[in-house]
């Protein structure tokens, strides 16, 4: 059974921790939810909590923005460069699906 701190989707951090961990304030991380790169879990009072994928994806995003990005457009890159690495998990394993039946043909 995977611990739920060894899951990097788990939602372990609030809201001041994360900020804190990024070096932003709360509010970039309520804007960056409002334009729906992040959907943070809540908490059982209705509070944000982020996962360590969040904060990957935050951390991106502040990066696009320093270089000049507005939010929407650092938002925009950030879905779409995870998307491409989610595409290209997605695509190595199916040519490992498909090598792997081939070689079960050739038998």
């Amino acid at each position: 059974m995977t611990e739920p701190f060894d899951d990097a989707s788990y939602p372990l951090y609030t809201m001041s921790t994360a900020a804190s961990l990024l070096g932003v304030q709360p509010g970039f991380l309520r804007s960056l939810g409002d334009s729906g790169l992040l959907r943070p879990a809540r908490s059982g009072g209705g509070h944000r909590r982020y996962s360590r994928d969040d904060l990957a994806r935050a951390a991106r995003a502040r990066e696009v923005v320093d270089l000049g990005m507005t939010l929407a457009a650092a938002c925009r890159i950030v879905q779409l460069e995870f998307e491409v690495t989610r595409l290209h998990l997605e695509l190595a394993h199916a040519h490992a699906v498909i090598s792997e039946l081939r070689r079960h043909l050739q038998a």
